[in-house]
């Protein structure tokens, strides 16, 4: 049987709202450590964004290299893999990975490539102890992938080959029929993404991964999930946004034999300072927002974003008004998350060049209030509007 420990997306030295969080980040690793240590697996996999930016602190990678040593202490008999993900820089993950296989940790940064320029697939073949075979891939761009023989193929078909070749090359030499264990950092189309800005992040599907692993380490989306019955993405070990809002652990994965399907067990990783969304459910109105703050435990470290009901737009001062409620408190106020209560889909109106032309400036800018804000300008702003226009007329005019 192979037993590890499936983690990812630690992002150490991610700035939250400019608070640091690295004594949280260490108390996660320190509970990592203790579940090495009460566990004892064969292996401990780092499927990615082991950095929050490709260019971390210094204090950022102390905590990272104090954090392998003490895992590696807490059971030297287990192997250390760790690939890099999107966040991280792949040569500055991977510079010191020679020294780094003296204490059992084996570290790939990127694509290997041969002297040709095509796939050094051997080195993403990870043997562990006559245990498994762990297949690495780090995080890569679908049109970087090389190719792996000289017969040449389009850039989008490149990434899939490159996978089921991977596998194929393992199959080939696992005569002991060990269990194969695939880690990756990438994000599946159909996964759930909640919790996740996706943005404009380049998706493939399942069978991108290929055929022939037992057990798929995925690392990427924040949100703990089967995307198969063989693959799992682990999540965050603690969150990175509000969004977050799991459970957040690390997978322990069990796996009897090549062809076995793997057993999946979580622990929960405990952060000492939450991130809290007030209220947690439907948005109030500012005011009502205010006095929940105040009503908070003023010795209990937490981020907080309010979560407020506005007609149109915020009062004025409300981001200081909100940090005055908890200036003595131990709670970390970071933003405002605001839901316009009017949401009625509101007709954009078409008019020609002429007619654009006819219209008074501000009736153009009236106009704009309207159908952004579902509202007429105030006198205040019109005056405000007209100055500038006025300045404008005068600059033109010189």
């Amino acid at each position: 049987m192979f037993k590890f420990i499936h983690t990812s997306d630690w992002h150490l030295g991610q700035s939250f709202y400019g608070y640091d969080r690295s004594e949280e980040q260490k108390d996660f690793l320190r509970q990592l450590a203790g579940i090495v240590r009460k566990h004892q697996p064969d292996a401990l996999l780092v499927s990615g964004d082991i950095f929050h930016t490709a260019a971390p602190s210094s204090a950022a990678v102390t905590m990272y290299v104090d954090a392998m040593l003490d895992i590696h202490d807490a059971y030297p008999e287990m192997k250390i893999i760790v690939i890099a993900g999107n966040h991280d820089s792949a040569s500055r993950l991977q510079s010191d990975s020679r020294l780094w296989e003296r204490a059992g940790v084996r570290v790939l940064g990127g694509i290997a490539r041969d002297n040709d320029g095509l796939a050094d697939l051997d080195r993403h073949i990870i043997p562990i102890d006559g245990k498994a075979i762990v297949a690495v891939v780090p995080f890569a761009y679908a049109a970087s992938f090389p190719m792996v023989n000289a017969e040449r193929v389009g850039s989008d078909q490149r990434q899939p080959i490159f996978f089921q070749s991977l596998l194929d090359h393992i199959q080939a030499q696992n005569d002991a029929q060990l269990p194969v264990v695939l880690m990756a950092h990438l994000a599946v189309s159909d996964c759930d993404f909640t919790g996740h800005e996706r943005g404009m992040m380049e998706c493939v599907e399942t069978s991108t991964l290929g055929n022939g692993y037992d057990y798929a380490a995925l690392g990427h989306i924040h949100r703990p999930q089967n995307v198969s019955e063989r693959a799992r993405y682990c999540g965050t070990p603690i969150a990175v946004s509000f969004d977050e809002q799991c459970e957040h652990s690390v997978s322990i994965v069990e796996i009897d034999a090549h062809g076995s399907l793997p057993r999946v067990t979580t622990k929960r990783i405990d952060n000492i300072k939450p991130l809290h969304t007030i209220p947690a459910t439907s948005p109030v109105p500012f005011e009502k927002a205010v006095e929940l703050l105040q009503g908070l435990d003023p010795d209990e470290p937490t981020y907080i974003r309010l979560n407020v009901l506005v007609d149109h737009y915020l009062p004025n001062g409300a981001q200081e008004c909100a940090a005055l409620a908890v200036a003595d408190k131990q709670c970390r106020f970071c933003e405002i998350k605001k839901t316009i209560s009017d949401q009625t889909p509101r007709q954009v109106s078409q008019m020609t060049v002429e007619e654009f032309n006819s219209k008074h400036p501000i009736e153009v800018a009236n106009q704009f209030y309207l159908e952004k804000f579902h509202r007429e300008m105030t006198d205040q702003e019109k005056e405000m509007f007209n100055h500038v226009y006025r300045l404008v007329q005068e600059d033109e005019r010189q």
